[in-house]
């Protein structure tokens, strides 16, 4: 393998790539990047085995061939090299690097070692990349930490042909939100940890394509392409613990209701659990928490709400990541009973359901 290309080119490509690198090392074959130059291009691809990356990149071929080197140090090194130009040469077990002032000698593992990779050829589902990075912001928040519930830490995508629905739940609480875009019916559950790869590439381009082998999700935007395995196994049906029909419905503004969550959780610690309670009469809100110790906190806030006295509890974290996620300027609680589901919603962002499931105070 012999090849010039441009360092802007080689060390983007290399800092892709190499975010899905093994960096434990257990295996030392998967700590590296597959360089595979032909065709006028060379292509970068890496893989713990639970998520991968491939991109590709223009550049000047001399001769075909392949080659792999550490992801690390080619990262240190592309991010640092002089001159507008790079040229790399495989030589037995060695990568060298030259640019205008500089040459170097990396260490390589041999290519056979290297996972085998077959990419899909067709990616049938097309969606805004816009749209799924929001979906994910809304709603992995909400996904189960609890591994003896694997099932739950994973983020559901599910696409009915006219609409698709990313959820995330841990059993406690819920977020649903819908994007409404035309594509072929899929469903699959992602782990909470390809999330942050996934959102990465969503910032590359437009537009993501997507296609599902087995039990491995591909993403593709533009010259790159990321790939997950993914959570088997049959979600819960999350449409049955969506209250639409509760009867009590309270309006508040949402920054203030958010402000006032927060200024009443400053007397806990994070080791402790956080209980708020909510009581509810005409006009106003009453948000209040107590510790064992005797401290205790008390806010009032304006709310729309006209029905009788109510009283009911929460966990602070999830009540403040579910306000957090919405952007309206209002947030509305639609309640029942102090032991039933609660239904989040906002007018200014109607695409976003959250429900959370109230605490024993």
């Amino acid at each position: 393998m012999k090849l010039k290309i441009g360092k802007v080119k080689i060390r983007d490509a290399v800092k892709t790539a190499a975010s899905a690198a093994d960096k434990k090392g257990a295996i030392p074959i998967l700590s590296n990047i597959l360089l595979e130059a032909g065709d006028g291009v060379l292509r970068l691809t890496a893989t713990n085995l639970e998520i991968g990356v491939s991109t590709l990149v223009d550049c000047q071929v001399e001769e075909e061939g392949k080659a792999t080197v550490n992801a690390v140090r080619a990262s240190k090194l592309f991010s640092s090299i002089t001159g507008e130009e790079v040229e790399l040469e495989a030589d037995g077990s060695k990568l060298l690097v030259k640019s205008a002032n500089s040459r170097f000698s990396l260490s390589t593992l041999p290519v056979e070692e290297f996972p085998e990779l077959e990419l899909p050829e067709d990616f049938s589902i097309k969606l805004p990349s816009e749209e799924v990075d929001k979906a994910l912001k809304k709603v992995s928040y909400a996904a189960g930490k609890d591994e003896a519930r694997f099932i739950l830490t994973g983020v559901l995508f599910r696409s009915f042909g006219d609409r698709l629905h990313a959820v995330a739940t841990d059993g406690h609480r819920l977020a649903l939100y819908e994007v409404f875009v035309e594509s072929e019916p899929w469903s699959a559950i992602i782990p909470k940890k390809s999330l942050s790869e996934l959102k990465k590439l969503l910032r590359e381009g437009d537009t993501v394509e997507i296609a599902q082998r087995y039990s491995k999700i591909y993403f593709k935007v533009a010259d790159t392409v990321m790939w997950s395995s993914l959570i088997e196994g049959d979600y819960p049906d999350y449409t049955k613990v969506i209250p639409e029909d509760n009867s009590k419905e309270v309006v508040a503004d949402r920054q203030e209701l958010l402000s006032a969550l927060k200024e009443v959780s400053v007397i806990f610690d994070k080791e402790e659990v956080m209980a708020v309670i909510f009581e509810l009469n005409e006009g106003n809100l009453k948000l209040s928490a107590r510790k064992t110790e005797g401290e205790e906190a008390e806010v009032v806030i304006p709310v729309d709400y006209s029905g009788e006295p109510f009283k009911i509890g929460f966990n602070i974290v999830h009540m403040i990541e579910s306000i957090s996620s919405f952007e309206g300027d209002t947030v509305s609680l639609k309640m029942e009973e102090p032991t039933l589901p609660v239904l989040i919603t906002s007018e200014g962002d109607p695409q976003l359901k959250n429900v959370i499931m109230p605490m024993k105070v």
